[in-house]
């Protein structure tokens, strides 16, 4: 770039600083004029309550309510003012289209004045794609106008930190290698960043897809979180009349995962959307009705030394399963339906009339369906619409004791009979978490399941859900959905590269969008990785140490080396994750390690720290500096469990990855 440029670009921060600084100011004086009027507002209404007739209680509410709104709205346009100062901008392009070429920055958030075009752009603002989409050259972007036409003239990125610009350059590419690889060559954090500055062409297509449904396919470090978290943001940009945070949500695996994730989308501007697991979504479904529920980790505890359960396993994650399940309710299930005369006032609904609305009316449907319109029957009968909402659940409670027969685990123990499998607890006397998910989906067609209000829908992933769990998770959130996972990094089952267009049809998606590279670790050690499963994920051209292999005569040995290498590296990152195969060898190898004083033997609501010891299915999702897969041995690691928890354990490093054993080290090492 010619000195002149730069000189220009340095005097457009400078403009742009000194509008935050204008705004900044002025958003105070607002909140400070706010936080006087609402203490106004309190004052008067704390002395006067009780003089006050109704009309002036509840227009004095409604002004309290509004000054909040206002005054929560300026708070939030003050934090991405104050963020915005740090870091305006990364990125410029300049559009020529129709004639005239005009200047188009883009930032984390966007920028106004009274010119006629923004200072900043939003990153998710029509034109910003641009940026993201296209190389110098013939360009277009879908504006609420339609699609503009034109060209990109120049494209230029820069590196702005603590309101000083570092670094300033030209390039034809959409981001270049240079920031690329200063971005992917940082230390982890304990909370997962934003990639405003560097998402990619094709995880831009990914974010601003307009389909209801995605289901997307993408292999470890492809950015797949990232790119659901983004998209989010995007979807309340675009649609702040039709979504507000409160109305997403998103299944995932764990709390560790959640309190990773937590910061992306207050750094974008956007509040948390609301979270919870399957798992708690069973849990509170099943409560009362079925003994405790074992958990993920402690089912792959047991399923390391049980081969005949993991075939079953297997079986269960399967579409025969789900489709065996689904044929059985629908034919074989006969609850038994005993009616009574019900009383409602001077209105009766008579038994016969019960029964046969059960038994003929609505025959074809499920039982659940059946009682929740039955339930809609009687209250049209005795003319209780305006109290619908409080009465359904009591009405309900009312006709299912007439099922003569509602025992889930019995149904479940039917069903498996007739397919050739016995039910059988965990060793904890827990229904085993592999069992959890046709319960639930035997209780929700009897008696249905609380129906979520929400309007979009988020699964992280995905390999660890079954079609099952899938089927069930489709009629309680009867919404859009974006639905993500790797194959690949699947634990107790194998999902071939042919099932997927079943899962995009599951879920109704209609295509698999595939991401094939991956950003997070080292060329050498995603070769590593890829080796292990016989993968070919393409890497960005960032290299790194060889990953070590180690073998050890005694355990002891094994041991000491470990404590010297995390001694050795431990200044140099932010985080290192000592990741075994069970919980139960997380245990056995903790109280080994007497020399790492600052070690944290990691659970599912344990936030992550510096250096960290956890089981791999823990460990999904998150990404380390360092990671060290202890007892990697042949007998350890035998069959194809072993090999996806390897796979998974490994994929997690981002700069170093060190694999030991105390005894012969397994074949999918050699």
């Amino acid at each position: 770039m010619e000195e002149k440029d730069l000189e220009k670009e340095k005097e457009y921060l400078e403009k742009v600083l000194s509008e935050i600084d204008t705004q900044t100011q002025n958003t105070v004086e607002q909140i400070n004029e706010l936080e006087r009027q609402m203490g106004e507002l309190t004052h008067y209404f704390s002395e006067e309550y009780y003089f006050l007739d109704d009309e002036e209680t509840v227009t004095g509410g409604d002004e309290m309510d509004e000054a909040e709104r206002v005054l929560n709205y300026q708070k939030l346009q003050y934090y991405k003012l104050k963020k915005q100062k740090n870091s305006p901008y990364f990125g410029k392009i300049d559009f020529k289209s129709n004639g005239n070429t005009n200047s188009f920055y883009i930032g984390t958030f966007g920028l106004t004045n009274q010119s006629p075009l923004p200072l900043v752009c939003d990153w998710r603002a029509p034109v910003s794609s641009l940026y993201y989409d296209f190389e110098i050259g013939d360009a277009s972007y879908s504006s609420p106008m339609g699609l503009v036409v034109g060209e990109i003239t120049n494209k230029r990125q820069f590196k702005i930190k603590d309101s000083e610009m570092k670094f300033c350059f030209d390039s034809s590419l959409t981001v270049n290698d240079e920031i690329l690889q200063q971005e992917l060559s940082q230390n982890a954090s304990k909370k997962m960043r934003n990639i405003v500055s560097t998402i990619q062409r094709e995880q831009n297509a990914i974010i601003r897809d307009e389909r209801n449904t995605l289901f997307v396919q993408g292999v470890a470090g492809s950015g797949k979180t990232s790119i659901a978290l983004h998209r989010i943001a995007y979807l309340l940009y675009k649609y702040r009349e039709k979504y507000k945070s409160s109305d997403i949500l998103i299944l995932s695996p764990n709390f560790v995962f959640s309190d990773y994730i937590s910061s992306v989308l207050p750094s974008l501007g956007e509040e948390n959307v609301l979270e919870t697991s399957f798992f708690q979504i069973a849990r509170d479904e099943l409560i009362t009705l079925v003994p405790p529920l074992q958990t993920r980790e402690d089912a792959l505890n047991e399923l390391a030394s049980d081969a005949k359960r993991l075939n079953e396993v297997a079986y269960k994650n399967s579409f025969d399963f789900a489709e065996s399940l689904k044929v059985y309710l629908k034919n074989y299930v006969n609850l038994g339906f005993n009616a009574h005369d019900l009383k409602f006032g001077d209105i009766t609904i008579t038994k016969d009339e019960l029964e046969n609305l059960y038994n003929k009316t609505y025959v074809n449907k499920s039982p659940a369906v059946r009682v929740s319109w039955i339930a809609d029957y009687i209250l049209d009968k005795i003319d209780a619409n305006e109290q619908a909402v409080e009465l359904v659940q009591r009405v309900k409670k009312v006709l299912y004791p007439m099922f003569i027969k509602t025992s889930l685990i019995d149904i479940y123990i039917d069903f498996l009979q007739k397919i050739g499998m016995n039910f059988t607890f965990s060793s904890e006397k827990t229904i085993r978490f592999e069992d959890i998910a046709p319960l639930l989906y035997i209780k929700n067609y009897i008696l249905g399941v609380d129906k979520k209000n929400i309007k979009y829908l988020v699964i992280d992933e995905l390999q660890d859900y079954s079609p099952v769990h899938l089927e069930l998770i489709n009629q309680i959130f009867d919404c859009p959905k974006t639905v993500l996972g790797d194959i690949s990094q699947c634990i107790e089952k194998i999902i071939e590269e042919n099932d997927l267009p079943k899962y995009a049809n599951l879920i109704g998606a209609d295509e698999v969008l595939s991401l094939k590279k991956t950003y997070r670790s080292t060329m050498e050690i995603t070769e590593f990785c890829n080796k292990i499963k016989n993968l070919d994920a393409k890497s960005v051209e960032r290299h790194g140490k060889v990953p070590e292999v180690k073998v050890f005569d005694c355990i002891g040995n094994e041991i000491d080396y470990i404590q010297k290498i995390i001694f050795e590296t431990k200044d140099k990152y932010n985080n290192i994750a000592i990741i075994c195969k069970t919980p139960d060898e997380v245990k056995k190898y903790y109280e080994l390690f007497d020399k790492l004083d600052e070690l944290v033997m990691m659970n599912d609501s344990t936030p992550l720290s510096k250096l960290m010891i956890m089981p791999t299915s823990l460990a999904k999702g998150l990404e380390f500096d360092m990671v060290i897969i202890p007892n990697a041995s042949q007998s350890e690691y035998n069959n194809f469990l072993d090999k996806n928890l390897l796979y998974v354990a490994s994929t997690r490093a981002l700069h170093e990855l060190y694999v030991t054993s105390n005894s012969e080290l397994t074949k999918f090492l050699k």
